[in-house]
């Protein structure tokens, strides 16, 4: 059945801007979000402490009340429609906001100040984002800062249900067309790194595809600059690397790059970080660069609280602080 095809139920053309909020129940919200999480509306109503009937009807009434179908039925359950999907987002976004409510109204309880979450990306985690942070508490020294790292498909996401004020890293996409807002900070590039005393640091002029036979420790497959760094090897006539650990964990990578002769990918300021501290060398070699610099991503339409503008002004004076690559 198509998703997108509309309900008999008649309605008029727009909603006027007064109605969801004086129809729209909340008991109808979570319900929303308990089917999309089930697809089940035995375990969805069970799930919000309700009768299948009692969910049933609550879900028939607000389909009349939307003049829309919400969901397409099945012997197999219950799929959200395009409408469905789009109300689900927003309600999902408006149990995150009464939840920040929530610990903040806790948080100022308890001696605090409120509270914001972030995602950071590999690019932005070892040293704009920790900088930022350092820069952001002597300002705020009672707030409290959730830190989540991801890739771009698990962070993005979350910026999206309102479970994060904001990501830190690069987008790979017109963010815009996916309703989202980037403001860009500084230009990194990535680089190939491996333990000091490695054979392959002493040597000059190397070639990615000459290293496809190494032991590597790569990003993830859903990370954007996994899928680039195979094409590099591809287009340099050799296959990408097979003896490979796949991690986003840049202690874990350079645990493993100190100890054992396998090469890594590390952005620029990451590595020569680490390099400063004598814990690991840059190869010669230049692996592909990636799509756009490094930034703050947040969610168009959704203003920041005040303490997450403030958040994204000491990343801004960070990165202007953050000195050039060599």
């Amino acid at each position: 059945m198509n998703s997108t095809r509309s309900s008999k139920i008649s309605r008029d053309p727009v909603l006027p801007d007064w109605y969801l909020r004086s129809r729209l129940k909340m008991r109808q919200i979570l319900l929303l979000v308990a089917l999309d999480d089930h697809r089940n509306i035995h375990k969805a109503a069970a799930h919000v402490s309700m009768s299948q009937p009692a969910a049933t009807r609550l879900l028939s009434d607000l389909e009349r009340l939307l003049g829309v179908q919400l969901f397409d039925r099945s012997a197999r359950g219950v799929l959200p429609n395009a409408y469905g999907e789009s109300l689900i987002r927003h309600s999902r976004m408006m149990l995150a906001t009464l939840d920040n409510a929530r610990d903040e109204i806790n948080a100022i309880s308890s001696g605090t100040t409120g509270r914001t979450s972030i995602g950071t990306l590999l690019v932005a985690a070892p040293t704009l984002v920790p900088r930022g942070l350092v820069r952001f508490k002597q300002r705020h020294p009672n707030h409290t800062v959730l830190l989540r790292e991801g890739s771009t498909s698990t962070l993005v996401p979350a910026l999206w249900r309102g479970e994060l004020d904001l990501v830190v890293g690069r987008v790979a996409s017109d963010v815009a067309s996916a309703g989202l807002k980037f403001e860009a900070l500084y230009d990194e590039p990535m680089c190939v790194v491996a333990r000091v005393g490695h054979p392959l640091g002493r040597k000059r002029g190397l070639k990615l595809a000459a290293l496809a036979q190494e032991q590597w420790i790569l990003p993830t497959p859903d990370a954007v600059y996994r899928r680039r760094l195979d094409e590099a090897f591809i287009e340099a006539g050799a296959a990408p690397p097979r003896r490979i650990i796949e991690s986003l964990s840049i202690l874990t990578n350079t645990m493993l790059v100190q100890h054992t002769d396998m090469l890594a990918v590390m952005p620029g300021r990451v590595a020569e970080h680490y390099v400063d501290l004598g814990e690991i060398l840059i190869l010669s070699v230049k692996p592909p660069p990636l799509s756009g610099p490094v930034g703050v991503i947040t969610l168009n339409g959704r203003p920041l609280t005040p303490a997450a503008t403030d958040l994204v002004q000491a990343l801004r004076e960070t990165a202007l602080d953050t000195k050039p690559l060599r």
